[in-house]
């Protein structure tokens, strides 16, 4: 949500500045997220006074100027020929940032110095053209001030992030603010809340057949109005939200959103047929929005219609015909209360998001509108001093109910360990519009977050400040926790992937359908979302491989040579069960070498961290549809699969627009956690050297080189002590369809020193027990 300050110090005459109710903001309701100043450009840029002009004694068209800024005066180099003494001029002091590469600097020009820097309107980004002269200002402006207070250009935007204020509907609005800072400032202050009383003008009929999700409906009928241009006021709120001003009629619904958290429409009344119904629209009825579209409506969406139409897709958007226009002379002002349900439904059936519908699903209240009917009213006659009621309906069967919690103050005392005294929390309370009757506390009917004593608790600590409670040892009993293996191995293949240069990625847990069919897939066995955040996130991942790719589709302009990884929940449905278990996966790419042997490396030693002393590298019998089928190699811990490594296929890559090989890598964690951190058994250690030597021996490629490095292992097992496979070369000029595995050999005896008869006996025991598999001494 983003709030005017400009806006605020109107409502709020006591606020000294922006950073003042940030700073309110953040000790008392939620985080600020930044503070954007409206023409930031001219932060250091003020109102100056020419007091000298003489010419410079080095050059004819550069002139030397006394320039005055209320606390002090500074010479100043001026190319301008319209510079002249006596005129008002924009002063960019130093350090001054008027573009992001241009800072102004004390220098010298021509040997004289120049400190500051008289502007020209280009120069502070008021029009777009260069200038061959400088701004010259009006002879009333008051010397000393900003450009951005004599421009009027003098707002800030303070932003919070929605999801701080989610559960508190009505900071989604100016006065919803408002209130708070009267609050934590203990300020009375007029709020503008208007309550006209429009008992005595006509009524007119609607019909509501679904009283039980549309509990309340206005329209209030005006004429002798048009659509003119905004005054400021108006425009403030609406461009603190990022949205253009347009014209007065759509301006107001706007400016009614913001500033009362009220979603409002404007029809044009004279193209509306009357005999207004709410219902239940038609399965496949038509309905042609405001956005230019048509929506087939299905029998759960709720319309508003006239005798002939559907006018209004509740609450969502608005017929596009009905809309108000240049010539439009009569309106007719639009509120309702919608099952937030089902309005949240509508619009994520329809793919639709606007910012009423963001309000609504969140729950107005119901006694809110008589307040903002009487704001826009009040809004419009300043406009339009003629402004007559032609008629004012309210279909409201069911009032709002009262809201009560029980007042409680040994609990707020013991659950904030504070020693308040009644007078104390009541004072706070009734600063939050919280009145005090018997032994309960009447709510407010905006604060719909509050329901229980635990929340008055809150509110009181939270106004008085959260820094002021006394810090105290928690009065619980502590014991020791047995943590899961699975947060342990994260943790650890966490820091070795860091440690070895990967990036740490934390991706959605989304696909859709679009992406499953790039990595050669479909969404039909995977886990669709009731309620998809959008449509690029409809379904759960099964997978964190296609993310991933699309994480290298986007970063690899930056860098080529790519190695990330992530470590989290993949989701399956099994025997109509959900199935949801951890699971870590890398990449990386590179055009120049085969990497699949660096991975295999990389899982080795992640596999000897983690104390797995059974592994091996096979082939699957299965692979995913986004793996190359030659290239993809099964992980075997203690005789279980847990894990793939592959290289992508090249139709995927292609799928992405990439140009390099992708190398992946993934593994089921909740399959791993249980053969992890094993107990090293205790070996005697020889007091005798160790030796050891390489032997190269060719294959065929489809023998696994970990069948040769079994078969050196079973050789002599007594003094042969480690196998480990080092290097493979592979060309297919010298060694067709062959490759070369390299294995460096430990030897080592508990009796005896090994010597060079022995050794030289065991290679030869080596060489023929690995010819019988298929291998050749290279």
């Amino acid at each position: 949500m983003k709030y005017s300050y400009k806006t605020l110090k109107q409502i709020l005459p006591f606020l000294t500045s922006e950073e003042q109710v940030a700073n309110d903001i953040i000790m008392h309701i939620a985080e600020v997220e930044w503070i954007e100043l409206e023409w930031e450009n001219l932060k250091n840029v003020y109102v100056g006074k020419v007091l000298e002009c003489e010419k410079h004694p080095d050059s004819e068209k550069l002139n030397i100027c006394k320039v005055e800024i209320l606390w002090e005066q500074k010479q100043i180099v001026c190319w301008a020929s319209n510079v002249r003494a006596g005129i008002k001029v924009p002063v960019a002091i130093i350090w001054a940032k008027l573009k992001e590469d241009f800072t102004i600097e004390k220098c010298k020009i021509r040997w004289e110095t120049s400190e500051w820097m008289i502007c020209s309107e280009d120069e502070l980004w008021l029009v777009t053209e260069r200038q061959a002269w400088i701004m010259i200002l009006d002879d009333g402006a008051k010397l000393g001030i900003s450009m951005r207070e004599y421009l009027e250009k003098s707002d800030a935007i303070i932003e919070i992030d929605n999801k701080w204020i989610n559960h508190r509907p009505d900071m989604f609005s100016h006065i919803g603010l408002a209130r708070e800072l009267c609050a934590i400032n203990w300020q009375d202050v007029d709020l503008h809340y208007e309550k006209n009383d429009f008992s005595n003008a006509k009524n007119i009929g609607i019909e509501n057949k679904i009283t039980n999700v549309v509990q309340r409906y206005i329209w209030l009928s005006l004429s002798g109005v048009w659509n003119i241009e905004s005054k400021e006021d108006i425009k403030a709120v609406i461009k603190a939200a990022w949205n253009n001003s347009k014209w007065l009629l759509v301006d107001i619904s706007n400016y009614s959103l913001y500033l009362y958290w009220q979603p409002t429409h404007c029809f044009d009344a004279d193209k509306i047929n009357w005999n207004i119904i709410i219902r239940y629209a038609k399965n496949d009825e038509e309905f042609i929005a405001l956005d230019n579209k048509t929506y087939k409506l299905t029998s759960e969406d709720i319309v508003i219609t006239d005798q002939e139409k559907v006018l209004a897709l509740g609450w969502v958007i608005w017929w596009a015909l009905s809309a108000v226009s240049n010539t439009t002379k009569n309106i007719i002002v639009e509120w309702a209360w919608f099952n937030p349900k089902t309005v949240r439904k509508t619009g994520r059936r329809h793919w639709i998001r606007t910012d009423s519908l963001n309000v609504f699903e969140k729950d107005v209240p119901l006694e809110f509108p008589i307040y903002w009917v009487s704001l826009i009213y009040r809004k419009l006659k300043e406009y339009f001093p003629n402004l007559k009621i032609e008629w004012y309906s309210d279909v409201y069967p069911v009032k709002q109910e009262v809201k009560k919690v029980p007042f409680d103050l040994n609990f707020v005392n013991n659950l904030i360990w504070a020693n308040y005294t009644e007078k104390e929390s009541l004072e706070i309370l009734e600063r939050l519009w919280i009145k005090k009757e018997g032994n309960e506390l009447i709510v407010p009917f905006w604060r719909k977050d509050l329901n229980y004593k635990a929340d008055i608790a809150e509110e009181i600590a939270r106004i008085y400040w959260f820094d002021k409670v006394t810090t105290t040892i928690p009065r619980i009993n502590l014991w020791a926790i047995i943590q899961d293996n699975i947060y342990k191995l994260k943790n650890d293949v966490r820091d070795f992937f860091v440690d070895r240069g990967f990036y740490d990625l934390y991706n959605y847990s989304f696909v859709n359908e679009t992406l499953m069919k790039k990595v050669l897939g479909n969404t039909e066995e995977l886990i669709p979302l009731k309620n998809s955040l959008s449509e690029d996130m409809t379904h759960m991942k099964w997978s964190l491989i296609p993310n991933l790719i699309l994480s290298i589709e986007k970063n690899i302009k930056q860098e080529k040579n790519l190695r990330l990884f992530e470590f989290e929940k993949v989701f399956a449905f099994k025997s109509w069960k959900v199935i949801e278990n951890y699971a870590f996966s890398g990449v990386i790419t590179n055009d120049e070498k085969v990497v699949y042997y660096d991975l295999q490396k990389v899982i080795s030693d992640l596999f000897k961290k983690l104390a797995i002393d059974n592994f091996m590298f096979t082939t699957p019998k299965t692979y995913p549809s986004f793996a190359h089928k030659g290239r993809t190699a099964s992980i075997i811990v203690r005789w279980q699969e847990v894990g793939f490594v592959w290289e992508v296929n090249p139709s995927v890559v292609n799928n992405f627009w990439l140009e390099t090989k992708i190398w992946f890598f993934e593994i089921d964690a909740d399959k791993l956690k249980s053969l992890v951190y094993n107990k090293v058994k205790a070996h005697e250690v020889s007091t005798f050297q160790e030796n050891n030597f390489d032997l190269s021996f060719v294959v065929s490629k489809d023998k696994a080189g970990k069948d040769i490095q079994i078969s050196i292992a079973k050789t002599d097992p007594k003094i042969i002590q480690k196998v480990e496979l080092f290097d493979i070369y592979e060309n297919e000029e010298k060694l067709p369809w062959k490759r070369s595995l390299t294995f460096k050999i430990y030897i080592q005896s508990l009796d005896e020193t090994l010597w060079d008869e022995v050794k030289n006996n065991l290679i030869k025991s080596i060489i023929e027990r690995v010819g019988k598999i298929g291998g050749v001494l290279r």
